[in-house]
């Protein structure tokens, strides 16, 4: 199998690392999101280390009163950078060859999903403009978006699983649903509109349509039952937490100008046109899109292309969601339904959606001649235009001091602050993790973890006194090995008042009720995927063997 593709393979693996050629540099980059991108692998290894696993909380974080950032935040792309600081790999390192490694996979799976059903030309073209798009570009060296590159690997591997009920189908459909929700779950909320359009498409054309039916809720209740153990408690406590600002889109539009061309800038996006980074969809990919267009309409008549429609449908809702018309669409539903915070992210799917169709442009081509001829003029156009977008803006550097001390959130807003978090600890010096405010007491940390502080109190006279580090549920406090009350708080942190005398206590982050359910939960679907991939592989063995 892998020999048949071999050449295409190869291709998008040096297309790939060619695009991300600027990021073989030494050193780190400068970047939106970059940052953070560098402080969450830190911190994720840092729970690894500390056996705190899944990650959810950090007692280093928000000025040493912590933050509940792995229980909100993706985490998948921070498991592969971990694989890669196994392997010895400094944490800048690990996060751009994370960026790599990611970008060349999802060249793969678009290769994968329309090579089978527009042909090995047509899927190395859509997954040449899939990388090659600026929005790729601008996700990487603008934006250091490490999730929603991520995602780019497993919107056309879901659509792939989605065409055919097969038991290896069922497994990636699932996987790919995990992988989506797990790398960005706004980009997995984006996707919801070309999946079911393209469902829709298959689902037309199938024979046994209540089994593919089946096949298709199986792969998304198993999907979701994979992503449980981070899924369920995000949602559960959203309620927990301040959240994202829910007006934020209406300052993010864009116009229909910007996304045929706007100038490449490495600032942010602002109100109105005057923004500092570009929203521009890509030549190549709006020429695939117009041809594309112009032969569906052609065959009406005769055929109807109805996969090819849902990717003109999801383009144009895309294009529409991303311009002010859309704002009260936003309004009544996107703000009070989904967690999307800006507009333009529907790059993502107007990328994938012109990408995918090039692939049907290039099946619909009378003979080879007419086919090699677009694909290098698409080829060419796509390189031309995005040439000054495979580079770097300036070249930072961190050493592992900066991470030691960092005590921000990893994110821009905040938004995963508990909401008894106290303004006025924020405004202090970095906290140290227990404060005596009223009597006399010696205090010796003993351990002191991302999700675990040990220490001894001394107390020679009444105290009261407080644990920096902010409640969030699962936090509980232990004095000489007895529970303690958790819910005596001052300031949003756990109070201590305590008559003289020598005292062992422990603040740990264990398990609800919640979390614990999501993970068993994650468990049994982890099992059910390995029997069937087990199943699968005796059934092949046997077949091969003629039993």
């Amino acid at each position: 199998m892998f020999k048949k593709h071999a050449l295409p393979l190869v291709t998008l693996i040096i297309i790939g690392i060619f695009g991300t050629k600027a990021l073989l540099q030494p050193g780190f980059f400068s970047s939106h999101d970059g940052e953070h991108q560098l402080v969450r692998q830190y911190i994720f290894d840092r729970a690894i280390k500390a056996g705190h696993i899944p990650p959810r909380f950090d007692r280093q974080l928000y000025n040493h009163l912590g933050y509940p950032l792995f229980t909100f935040t993706y985490q998948l792309p921070f498991w592969i950078g971990e694989g890669f600081m196994s392997m010895g790999f400094s944490i800048p390192n690990a996060v751009k060859a994370t960026f790599i490694l990611t970008y060349i996979l999802s060249g793969i799976t678009m290769y994968v999903f329309t090579q089978e059903r527009w042909g090995k030309l047509g899927g190395l073209m859509a997954a040449f403009l899939y990388l090659w798009a600026p929005y790729r570009f601008l996700s990487i060296f603008v934006r250091a978006s490490l999730g929603e590159h991520t995602a780019f690997i497993f919107l056309p591997l879901l659509l792939w699983a989605l065409s055919r009920p097969t038991r290896v189908r069922l497994t990636v459909g699932s996987i790919s649903i995990f992988g989506l929700l797990l790398s960005h779950s706004m980009f997995a909320q984006l996707s919801a509109m070309p999946i079911i359009l393209f469902w829709l498409a298959e689902f037309w054309q199938q024979k046994n349509k209540k089994f593919f039916i089946l096949h298709s809720s199986f792969i998304i209740l198993l999907g979701l039952g994979l992503s449980a153990y981070y899924l369920i408690p995000a949602m559960y406590y959203r309620s927990a937490i301040q959240g994202l600002n829910s007006t934020f889109y209406a300052e993010h539009f864009v116009t229909l100008k910007q996304l045929i061309y706007s100038k490449w800038g490495y600032t942010f996006s602002f109100f109105g046109e005057n923004d500092g980074m570009s929203f521009q969809i890509g030549f190549a990919q709006w020429i695939a899109m117009a041809l594309g267009v112009g032969i569906i309409l052609k065959d009406i008549p005769k055929k109807l292309h109805r996969p090819a429609l849902a990717l003109v449908a999801s383009f144009i809702v895309s294009i529409f969601l991303m311009t002010d018309p859309s704002s009260k669409i936003w309004e009544q539903a996107v703000k009070k339904w989904f967690v999307i915070d800006l507009p333009w992210r529907f790059l993502a799917i107007s990328t994938f959606t012109t990408s995918a169709m090039a692939a049907f442009v290039v099946s619909n081509l009378r003979n080879k001649l007419s086919k090699a001829i677009f694909c290098v003029f698409l080829f060419s156009i796509a390189v031309y235009t995005n040439r000054n977008h495979l580079r770097i803006n300036e070249r930072l550097d961190f050493d592992h001091n900066w991470f030691a001390n960092y005590t921000g959130t990893s994110n821009s807003y905040d938004e995963y602050k508990p909401v008894s978090t106290s303004q006025d600890l924020l405004k202090q010096p970095p906290l140290p993790a227990v404060t005596i405010e009223k009597g006399i007491a010696d205090v010796h940390v003993i351990d002191d973890k991302p999700q675990r502080l040990f220490f001894d109190l001394d107390a020679k006279t009444d105290i009261n006194g407080r644990i920096n580090t902010v409640y969030f549920p699962g936090w509980q406090i232990y004095i000489n090995g007895a529970p303690g009350d958790i819910s005596q708080l001052t300031q949003g942190v756990p109070a201590l008042r305590l008559p003289p005398g020598r005292y062992n206590i422990m603040l740990t982050y264990e398990q609800t009720n919640i979390t614990l359910a999501a993970e068993l939960i994650s468990l049994a679907s982890s099992a059910i995927v390995a029997i069937i991939i087990i199943y699968d592989q005796i059934k092949r063995h046997r077949r091969h063997a003629g039993i």
